[in-house]
């Protein structure tokens, strides 16, 4: 994978985006701000506090992350319009690829006790892969709005990215054809502000091409974690409600549906 071109803004952006698009994206950037870097600061400075020796203690220093997250998208006006179901369903199957660019959009680097909680976690391969991960990511908090379109886009898909073995992960939205006009809206949003900041079209679609590239070595990786983790039954066990959730059946449905309601 080749890294990116850094975006700039181009006389041209005016032309790509309206007026509503430029508002839109104004109060993405604001909610963002105000809701997952506000509480960071004040709830959540660092990431992870300690090096954690066992998956579990990992995975509950996590837990904490979710709710950050949920509390920016609520403000999303086209998910706050789907039923609770649904976007349970949405945050369960995107739960992996959500978090694994919200964190260190909010954390940027690679800390030393990041490291080695990866590697003592996960192992060397995959902590590789992680790095590899976190290192393009980089390139792309630079720019003030891409990572935080992303997220809403990857949140808006009615398919389901998760390597579980479980009935309920893949039973399809019930309003799939509402969350795919709600996705629409952030791809084309993201497409012109892509092209407001290209000198050229074919630079724009080189971007998207390695932005998309990039999202699909995060969904493999992902894919491999995922497996890896449910392999872990007795770690999962230990875990916090919610995010034993992610995973499995708990004794506590109740968990990830009080949090969404909360937030």
């Amino acid at each position: 994978m080749q890294p990116p071109t850094l975006l700039r803004m181009m006389q041209s952006a005016v032309q790509c985006l309206s007026s509503s698009d430029q508002v839109v994206l104004a109060n993405v950037f604001h909610t963002y701000e105000n809701t997952c870097v506000t509480t960071k600061n004040a709830q959540i400075p660092s990431f992870p506090a300690v090096q954690h020796t066992s998956l579990h203690q990992f995975l509950n220093e996590i837990s904490f992350l979710l709710p950050v997250f949920l509390e920016y998208v609520k403000y999303i006006p086209e998910f706050a319009k789907i039923s609770i179901d649904d976007k349970i369903r949405l945050v369960k199957n995107h739960f992996s690829d959500l978090l694994s660019i919200n964190a260190p959009l909010l954390y940027p680097g690679i800390s030393n006790n990041l490291i080695l909680t990866w590697t003592t976690v996960f192992g060397i391969d995959i902590t590789t892969r992680l790095v590899k991960h976190n290192q393009i990511i980089e390139l792309y908090t630079v720019d003030p709005i891409l990572l935080k379109l992303l997220v809403i886009i990857l949140l808006l898909s009615s398919s389901n990215d998760r390597n579980l073995d479980r009935t309920d992960i893949d039973d399809i939205c019930d309003d799939t054809l509402s969350i795919f006009a709600a996705q629409n809206i952030y791809v084309e949003l993201l497409w012109g502000y892509i092209l407001s900041r290209s000198s050229t079209e074919c630079d724009a679609v080189k971007f998207l091409n390695k932005l998309i590239i990039f999202i699909l070595y995060t969904k493999s990786l992902n894919m491999n974690i995922d497996g890896y983790i449910n392999s872990f039954k007795d770690e999962l066990e230990q875990v916090e409600p919610i995010m034993q959730n992610m995973w499995s059946k708990s004794s506590d449905e109740e968990a990830t549906t009080n949090v969404i309601r909360q937030h």
